[in-house]
């Protein structure tokens, strides 16, 4: 009777995950097919509106669930976030229009536009996070006045000081707020911590997938998404199975050794088959594998982030949008990191 009970709890738990495997599948696929749509719009009206509404809303998504996440909820963290994404969505709009109206979708671009927009955009998100998070979060009118003129250092900073002394001027300013909000007690330090990490990361990183498709095309876009879904489905299908060592308990307990080796190796190979494909703009097959490698990296230390931070809220996914996948925020873990790295290596790594 035991064993007939054990060959019935196999089989089951086979079934189970034979079914999660299949519905990761069809969702896989099924933002497959959206994207494609999305980028045949881009090309049908000639214009960046489609690929930044699309990332846009996504973002506007992932702003929803962190706010209603586990111990997040009530927490009005939707303000800061989305005062710094309508700021960076303007700034995006911003750059695209100084590159001119007609955007040339065949051929690449000077990646230089990216890495300004990256700096300009992640020091006005990470400002404008933290003042929005001290003006809704603390007590103190020393710091909320702080945080009102931190607010709108972003827009005038150059403009009242010279770019010389822009960037001084604002740092000085974000690290005065950034040193409050750490003492703001042991209570909210982790809270603090959390949304000042993830929240400029999620801006950033979203807005910034509108530039690695300007500066590497269609199918630059479609190889960083690839590259991280295959990565990430490498890991999974590996470390479900095989993996034995889990050397990120304190976050992640799923995460196995074996499926970060996975993860590493199906990532690389794609960038590889990208090159041979001619999807990369790359000059050699080790320059897309080294690509194809940092930008993983980076797509597993972003899942952690986001790992870290669930675990801070309290909750396993940050939704249910997706089934076994969860919420918008699980499925574009991934490019916190990876978006800016890309942006930033990939220029260099793809002409070794």
């Amino acid at each position: 009777m035991s064993e007939q009970n054990d060959s019935g709890s196999v089989g089951k738990a086979a079934g189970s995950r034979g079914a999660k495997l299949w519905r990761r599948t069809w969702v896989g696929s099924s933002i497959a097919a959206a994207l494609a749509g999305i980028l045949y719009l881009t090309t049908l009206f000639h214009s960046e509106w489609p690929v930044l509404g699309l990332c846009a809303l996504v973002l506007a998504v992932c702003i929803y669930e962190v706010d209603a996440m586990g111990a997040l909820r009530g927490r009005r963290l939707a303000w800061p976030l989305s005062l710094a994404a309508l700021v960076a969505t303007w700034i995006t709009h911003q750059a695209f229009s100084s590159v001119g109206g007609g955007i040339d979708l065949e051929g690449h671009r000077d990646l230089g536009f990216g890495v300004a927009w990256l700096l300009h955009a992640g020091t006005a998100s990470v400002v404008l996070v933290t003042a929005g998070y001290a003006l809704v979060r603390s007590a103190s009118r020393i710091v909320q006045v702080a945080a009102a003129l931190l607010a709108v250092l972003p827009l005038f900073a150059e403009r009242a000081f010279g770019p010389e002394n822009g960037p001084l001027v604002v740092f000085g300013a974000f690290l005065f707020v950034a040193l409050r909000l750490l003492v703001f007690g042991p209570e909210r330090r982790g809270e603090s911590l959390a949304v000042m990490l993830l929240g400029p990361l999620l801006v950033v990183s979203m807005l910034g997938l509108v530039w690695v498709w300007y500066g590497f095309g269609h199918m630059g876009l479609v190889t960083l998404l690839a590259l991280a879904k295959i990565g990430d489905s490498a890991g999974y299908y590996v470390g479900s199975t095989l993996g034995k060592h889990h050397p990120y308990k304190w976050i992640s307990p799923g995460k196995t050794t074996e499926g970060t080796v996975a993860s590493l190796v199906g990532a690389s190979l794609t960038c590889v088959g990208a090159h041979a494909l001619g999807w990369l703009p790359s000059e050699t097959w080790l320059g897309a594998l080294l690509a194809g490698a940092v930008a993983n990296v980076a797509a597993q230390a972003s899942d952690l982030l986001e790992s870290w931070v669930k675990r801070k809220a309290g909750v396993k996914d940050s939704g249910t949008w997706f089934g076994p996948s969860g919420g918008m925020l699980d499925l574009v873990d991934s490019f916190f990191l990876a978006a800016p790295v890309v942006l930033l290596c990939w220029p260099f790594l793809l002409r070794l």
